[in-house]
């Protein structure tokens, strides 16, 4: 019997080692693609993102691009950062920061200039690191000093590069087509095109390229719905996109004056998800059945909320209230103050089942 277990462990361990052999022999081997377009997009995409941020504030998350820097004088080794995104980003925004992805820690942003009716905004950041940098062809002058347009045609490739949904997708691609020029937006004739590279909610503010790898757009919206006489019914493939040439006398045209910082507002201090995100990319069992509320899945742990609620708690309820969805629980802060005091009800997991709990929040 003894010698039965020895061979037994003898074999096993030998199947091991073999394992460990057939890992170690495996020998990479690197994709070159057999077609030169696509080859000419994987590379034009490894280099195009490498200065692809996402911008996360108290009040979401968009995405963006860094397109410049300047070392500071009077701090040596020190470098200020230039990124682009959109106005509507930042603009409720009482604290943002640069995302780098999940292997790189954050970075405040130091000041902002920005354009409402362009929807367009700079975010200027301090870094000792050495960060990658997309030069902007729209933002330099030839040699007779003109400004540089870059030529968009109806049926040229675009490639869309930032954090839609969540976080979690950071430098996620999109590709699509041109599919009208000189598009009206925001009032201003000739601001946009279309095209139907997929954007969804944490686009905004993102880099669109062409496949030389040129920033030809900052990505803004999409239509989701349209209204007809028969009701409203899903709209496919319409997507806007800010053009760099209209942009860029904007942009160019910001002095220091037109720089501002964030000015701290009154917030729970907890970021949510809506119920239906959330289950697309985690576990059912994190929620109660059939759950209707928002999520709770990071917090700010410069202000209350991380002192009562845990993450995963479903909240259903504020001040008597319902909460359905993020914006029930953004109509309960309208003028919020610093100092109030509001009451969430939340579903918690406690061992496998869920239980109310009823917290209060001094805003700060």
């Amino acid at each position: 019997m003894k010698r039965r277990i020895f061979s037994i462990i003898l074999v096993a361990f030998s199947v091991f080692l073999l394992m460990g052999c057939q890992v170690e022999l495996r020998a990479r081997v690197d994709y070159v693609s057999p077609n030169p377009y696509e080859q000419t997009r994987i590379e034009m995409i490894a280099i195009a993102e490498k200065a692809t941020i996402a911008v996360k504030t108290d009040t979401g998350h968009g995405s963006g691009i860094i397109y410049d820097f300047e070392e500071i004088a009077e701090k040596p080794g020190t470098y200020l950062y230039y990124a682009l995104t959109n106005h509507h980003v930042i603009e409720e925004a009482s604290e943002a920061k640069i995302h780098f992805g999940d292997n790189v820690n954050d970075i405040n942003v130091r000041d902002i200039a920005s354009n409402a009716r362009y929807d367009i905004a700079v975010l200027r950041f301090e870094s000792t690191r050495v960060l990658d940098v997309h030069t902007v062809k729209a933002f330099e002058e030839n040699e007779e000093g003109q400004s540089v347009y870059l030529q968009l045609l109806k049926g040229q490739d675009v490639y869309a590069i930032g954090s839609p949904q969540s976080l979690s997708h950071f430098n996620y691609v999109t590709q699509g087509v041109i599919s009208l020029l000189g598009v009206t937006y925001n009032q201003v004739p000739g601001l946009a095109f279309m095209h139907d590279a997929e954007l969804n909610p944490g686009n905004s503010g993102g880099p669109m390229f062409n496949l030389n790898g040129d920033l030809i757009g900052i990505n803004v919206a999409k239509i989701s719905n349209i209204n007809t006489n028969e009701g409203v019914i899903a709209a496919e493939g319409l997507n806007y996109t800010l053009s760099i040439n209209a942009l860029a006398p904007v942009v160019l045209g910001f002095d220091e004056e037109d720089y501002y910082t964030l000015e701290r507002k009154a917030r729970l201090g907890v970021t949510v998800q809506e119920v239906a995100i959330f289950l697309s990319e985690n576990d059912a069992s994190l929620l109660p059945p059939d759950p209707v509320g928002v999520v709770v899945i990071e917090f700010d742990y410069t202000r209350n909320a991380h002192l009562v609620l845990e993450q995963y708690d479903l909240i259903i309820e504020m001040n008597g209230i319902a909460i359905t969805s993020i914006a029930d629980l953004s109509s309960q802060l309208v003028d919020a103050e610093f100092g109030d005091i509001h009451e969430l009800k939340v579903l918690r997991k406690v061992g496998d089942a869920f239980i109310e709990v009823i917290v209060e929040i001094e805003l700060a």
